[in-house]
């Protein structure tokens, strides 16, 4: 039997980030496995801590493991948490993320799953008579209320006597008055259960030998409700409460209380079942939409046999499948997902956002049916814990999702497929900074499995793989069904302002839409810029109005669309737009009202400056009334499946212009969409990033491409103040391969990824005089570390210089750019940095100073 667990700390900061050891005692050598959580003392203090338990085995030596702490009692576990194939997945985050084996953990197991540690007292069983003395009022009270029930959790103590009850419940223990039991519960709280109803054994037959009898034994009971209980358990044995709630009309909790009495007065037993959730709207049940989908064309058929023979052979394999937006990748995807199901192996299939999501399920869910379990952000704490025991128990194999959804538990893995593979969402802002396409990597490899990359606009460091042959280059170059590309217009912003049109909409772009509304066409407006005006500027001193807590200006957002609509620019004009609406910052949500005055010099004057998806929304309703526009940003997206509502409302021509943030761009496919417009192309291009470029030709590509998909042709209309900007001219084309060709010489020329890894370190903290003595003190230790014990790893080391935001909600960032190779040592290298500067000898280095690393983030 093994006699030591070794172990690692969930809530350990990074310098302790390290495996621990503890003796098993010979009584519960036979419960503890590796991937269970487990309570353990900690520190010099012995403090209580959970722990993951990573391997368990016997030690070497004569001592037996004793001298070595042991763990506390296991209690009643819920068994291994963690399969061992999830604790490999949190050994490679932590080395290759540079994040703690805890953050992995909570990263790869929803929060629901994880066993959660339950202390519970009780009485002796017999509650022996025992002379109880010296106890205080309020012990005795405590003593009371836990005789009063069966069990009684600790957290239900506290809550009733307050957190000194500790010390109580220990002198009760100390004397023998009450028992003390732990135990680790399996996400017990986000189960939803339904009881299974059935009639006594007496009521059922005598029910069986005369039916009228229940009527009559029904009518002469005192409760209505209990008698409606019980006539529907013998009407129907195994009915559900909730069964029973809905056809009566009652809330649950009634229902449930009848049952009790009826257990109580044994005419009714009651089984409990557990239920998943089913996080899926109605109309992504409405499969009529997507039939006729299985047929291939010629092209498809090629690239799915290019594909199958990857899949058949069996070892690792990553492949891209490179097509024109409206080329059929889904289709091609999904004919290879039913041939990996066919061999009894499961699938991943990641989308990048959550509004994909639900055409996304529609279609797998008419093909694949409930085979089908989704997981993304936007769900609920207890439907993802559901979808996961489903993947787990083998109940579901197609996990679809978000970036979250590559940690999907499937037991044998045949393909992971990333869609619109080049979008930034795949990389987690959080710990463990992680990229999708890393995790799938490891584990197609750990299962022999397949990675599939799908884009009209792959990033440019996986085509760059794709041409060195790291990944197979699959190619979709025609639409599908004869479909062809939109005619793409360039509008020039200066000419529309130059010639007196000052609206947000072009004269090209409201031309296009006129025409398109009437023949009963919809359109697709894109801006990334929610709220009504981007900030406002004082006209004295030009002074802008910021954040009180960031370093950005406010955004003016309306409230009152009535009272903005008819204010004029007379002496009234400020006191109209105060009253309309407010001031708010978009990263930590600080709102606050218009000012009378500037802060700076006192002028009453103010400039309000930018436009906005609200101000584009009034400019539609004005020049075309009788048009029906959808609005899709952060501000109407904010509720549980406002993201599907809205969606499937203009699919089924429930509005006739859908204007929104970059959730509009990607992957989405109206048939009945004909025209699309860009209203600032400019706004990514100069972004002060080496991406900039990339990202714009692959949003205006993606955003071109919604437009005639359906039989009607399509155009787009790009607004621009640049119009001879080349990436524009190629993004019109949706010409990928002369733009990578020209993009890929500029990186090599510059030494920018895929010809070099990057890390950004942040220093973050509230006290700038400290970040900046820290900062400087960072740069000397790496500088040091780099003559002396690293003298082999190559870096190039800008900084430290201010974060592109440099505060957010009162905390200062110092940023250190270093471009590297992240081999084995680099990460050893910035791990050794990481935990000289989070350990806690160095005084107020770990009280005031935060420090976090990003390896190869999406911008920098």
């Amino acid at each position: 039997m093994a006699d030591t667990a070794r172990v690692y700390i969930i809530e350990a900061v990074f310098c302790a980030d390290r495996p621990y050891d503890y003796f098993i005692p010979p009584e519960y050598s036979d419960r503890i496995e590796p991937g269970m959580i487990i309570e353990v003392p900690f520190g010099r203090g012995n403090r209580k801590m959970t722990a993951a338990v990573y391997d368990v085995f016997d030690r070497t030596g004569d001592d037996g493991g004793k001298e070595i702490k042991p763990i506390f009692p296991p209690g009643d576990s819920a068994g291994p948490v963690l399969s061992r194939e999830a604790l490999e997945l949190c050994m490679f985050l932590k080395n290759y993320t540079l994040c703690t084996f805890g953050d992995a953990v909570r990263t790869v197991v929803p929060a629901a799953a994880l066993s959660r540690i339950e202390e519970t007292y009780s009485v002796p069983e017999g509650d022996p008579a025992k002379e109880v003395r010296n106890l205080n009022e309020k012990a005795s009270f405590v003593l009371a209320a836990i005789k009063a029930r069966d069990r009684v959790s600790k957290e239900y103590l506290r809550s009733e006597f307050g957190e000194d009850v500790s010390s109580i419940l220990s002198s009760l223990l100390k004397h023998g008055l009450i028992e003390k039991r732990s135990s680790l519960r399996e996400g017990g709280k986000n189960v939803r259960q339904v009881n299974v109803l059935y009639p006594s054994e007496d009521i059922a037959a005598r029910a069986a030998e005369d039916p009228s009898f229940i009527d009559g034994y029904a009518s002469e009971m005192k409760s209505r409700r209990q008698a409606a209980v019980l006539k529907a358990a013998v009407a129907s044995p195994g009915v559900t409460d909730r069964q029973i709630a809905e056809a009566e009309d009652l809330d649950v909790a009634v229902v449930r209380v009848a049952l009790s009495a009826l257990k109580k007065k044994n005419l009714i037993r009651a089984e409990k079942r557990d239920v998943m959730r089913d996080p899926l709207m109605p109309d992504e049940k409405d499969f009529s939409s997507y039939a006729g989908e299985d047929s291939l064309s010629r092209e498809q058929q090629g690239a799915y046999e290019t594909l199958e023979s990857l899949y058949k052979d069996d070892v690792p394999r990553a492949a891209l499948l490179h097509g024109v937006t409206g080329s059929g990748k889904t289709n091609v995807i999904m004919k290879l997902i039913s041939r990996v199901i066919e061999d009894g192996k499961g699938v991943i299939m990641l989308v990048p956002e959550i509004a994909l999501t639900p055409q996304t399920v529609g279609r797998f869910v008419a093909r694949f049916g409930d085979r089908v379990a989704v997981i993304h952000s936007g769900l609920s704490a207890g439907e993802r814990y559901d979808a996961w025991r489903r993947l787990r128990d083998g109940d579901a194999d197609i996990a679809i999702g978000t970036r979250s959804a590559v940690f999907a538990p499937i037991p044998r893995i045949g393909l992971i497929v990333i869609d619109e593979e080049h979008e930034h969402t795949y990389k987690s802002e959080t710990s463990p900074k992680y990229l999708a396409h890393d995790v799938a990597r490891f584990r197609c490899g750990e299962h022999r499995a397949m990675m599939l990359l799908a884009s009209a606009t792959p990033s440019l460091t996986s085509y760059y793989k794709a041409k060195q042959g790291k990944y197979t280059l699959v190619e979709l170059k025609e639409r599908f069904g004869g479909a062809v590309l939109p005619e793409v217009e360039l509008a020039d912003l200066k000419e529309e302002l130059s010639s007196g049109n000052t609206s947000p909409l072009s004269r090209a772009l409201i031309r296009r839409m006129s025409e398109g509304f009437s023949r009963g066409e919809q359109a697709i407006l894109f801006l990334n810029r929610r709220g009504y005006n981007n900030f406002i500027s004082c006209r004295g001193c030009g002074e802008t109005v910021k954040c009180p807590n960031c370093s950005v200006t406010l955004t003016y957002h309306v409230k009152d669309r009535a009272l903005m609509r008819g204010a004029g620019r007379d002496s009234n004009y400020l006191e109209v737009r105060r009253g309309a609406g407010y001031l708010e910052c978009h990263l930590c949500g600080h709102r606050e009202s218009v000012p009378a005055r500037c802060p700076d010099c006192g002028s009453e004057h103010f400039l309000f400056l930018g436009c906005g998806t609200q101000l584009v929304e009034d400019h539609l309703t004005r020049m075309f009334p009788s048009a029906r526009v959808l609005r899709m940003d952060h501000d109407t997206t904010r509720t549980k499946n406002s993201h599907e509502e809205l969606l499937s409302k203009f699919r089924k021509g429930g509005a006739d212009v859908l204007l929104g943030t970059q959730m509009v761009t990607k992957g989405h496919d109206f048939p009945d969409v004909t025209t699309v417009g860009v209203l600032n192309a400019d706004s990514s291009m100069f972004a002060d990033d080496y991406r900039a470029a990339e990202r714009t030709f692959a949003m205006l590509t993606q955003v071109v491409g919604r437009a005639g998909r359906g039989k009607s042709p399509g155009v787009s209309v790009i607004q621009t103040a640049n119009p001879d900007s080349e990436v524009l001219y190629l993004a019109a084309k949706q010409d990928y391969k002369t733009f990578y060709e020209k993009e890929i010489k500029l990186r090599r020329a510059l030494v920018f990824p895929p010809f070099c890894d990057i890390a950004v370190i942040t220093l973050s903290g509230t006290d700038e005089s400290f970040l900046e003595r820290s900062a400087a003190r960072f740069k000397e230790r790496m500088l040091e570390h780099l003559r002396r014990d690293y003298s082999g790893v190559k870096t190039v080391i800008y900084g430290p210089f201010e974060a592109p935001i440099y505060k957010i909600q009162n905390v200062c960032r110092l940023r250190f750019v270093i471009k590297c190779r992240l081999d084995r040592r680099t990460r050893e290298f910035l791990s050794v940095m990481l935990t000289e500067f989070t350990r806690g000898g160095q005084g107020r280095t770990l009280k005031n100073l935060k420090v976090s690393v990003d390896l190869n983030p999406t911008s920098v």
